[in-house]
């Protein structure tokens, strides 16, 4: 990765040599070793040159992590290390790289929002979540990686011999106790490891059961009816929604177009934004709004679900579309195909269940 960030760092000419880049992509891949949420909001903002003020505490606190030794960077310095920082988190093996991925894409929402940077942060985006979908479904293997020492360490068995011969017999047994007390927590961190790795794929078994038995019924719960008799213009968020509660871990499957497919999403029309959340019952709008943390929906990585909560807080009206396209920098009209639609409006619901 840091080759990389030296010749993106190289095409901005910001006048530095690569002594200079160099440290800047250390500060940048501090910046996101262990990102919250709000951390990577605030990236995606600045990468996307989305409305914020440069000001901002959130701003400040990102510039001031980013400039270490160095001076502060400009704001044009700022958008480019705020990209490289995604791509940085992206690139990691942390579960922070599912969380990032699926933030960069809903950010993106189908390419209604450009990306003037030298990194394809949307393109990197797609290859990890289709590379996580298919890494995080492999059965974890019994075979240990490394063998596992749980010996006890032969300076420590010294020292308690010499305290031995000293006649220090109370330091000699507790030096002893704290080499097996090692020994057993290494024990115990491998044990926990691969408990944890089969939890994770149990989920991800039931997970697959869950979305077979729902293909198998062919029934949308949520708008009581069966696919094909669920309207059309329904079908991309409606199924997206419905989707999104049968999953249990991010990215999601990898098979999720064919999934969409099989459940007639294709057949509905291109429909903007506007017209499709505009379009959407009453009933589904309060009781899918219901089981949302509101205080996770934003206008920059769910502008799908910021509209609908948008359209709640009118009781369903018109009206919401206007300050919506404002605050999410969105153009209202622009229509999206259905698969687009309704993909986004999954990886927006998957954000607002995990993220």
């Amino acid at each position: 990765m840091q080759e990389d960030f030296l010749r993106w760092y190289a095409t901005m000419s910001f006048g530095e040599d690569e002594g200079h880049a160099a440290k800047r992509f250390e500060t940048v891949r501090a910046l996101v070793k262990d990102p919250t949420t709000a951390t990577l909001e605030v990236l995606i903002r600045l990468a996307f040159r989305l409305k914020i003020q440069t000001s901002a505490p959130e701003v400040a606190e990102v510039r001031s992590k980013l400039t270490g030794e160095l001076r502060p960077p400009g704001d044009e310095e700022l958008a480019m290390l705020a990209a490289s920082a995604l791509a940085c988190a992206m690139d990691s093996d942390s579960d922070n790289s599912s969380l990032a991925a699926t933030m960069v894409a809903t950010a993106s929402c189908g390419g209604l929002r450009s990306l003037a940077q030298p990194i394809d942060l949307v393109g990197m985006s797609k290859s990890v979540t289709r590379k996580l979908a298919e890494v995080s479904r492999r059965r974890p293997s019994l075979e240990p990686t490394r063998a596992l020492v749980t010996s006890l360490d032969k300076t420590e068995v010294a020292a308690a011999e010499t305290q031995v011969s000293e006649g220090n017999l109370g330091g000699a047994l507790q030096t002893v106790v704290n080499s097996i007390n090692k020994a057993l927590a290494a024990v115990s961190r491998r044990q926990t490891a691969v408990e944890t790795q089969f939890q994770k794929y149990t989920k991800l078994q039931d997970e697959e059961l869950d979305i077979l038995w729902w293909l198998q019924s062919g029934h949308c719960a949520d708008l009581q009816n069966d696919f094909p008799d669920v309207p059309a213009e329904h079908r991309p968020l409606a199924i997206a929604r419905e989707l999104a509660t049968l999953t249990k871990v991010l990215p999601g499957p990898t098979a999720l177009q064919s999934l969409f497919l099989r459940a007639g999403v294709p057949e509905a029309p291109q429909r903007s934004i506007e017209v499709a959340v505009q379009g959407m019952p009453k009933s589904w709008l309060d009781m899918v709004l219901c089981d949302v943390d509101k205080d996770k929906i934003s206008p920059v990585t769910t502008p799908i679900l910021f509209a609908l909560n948008r359209r709640k807080e009118l009781d369903g009206d018109e009206g919401w579309a206007p300050p919506w396209s404002k605050l999410t920098s969105l153009d209202q009209g622009v229509e999206l195909e259905p698969l687009c639609l309704a993909e986004m409006a999954y990886r927006e619901f998957l954000l607002v269940q995990f993220g």
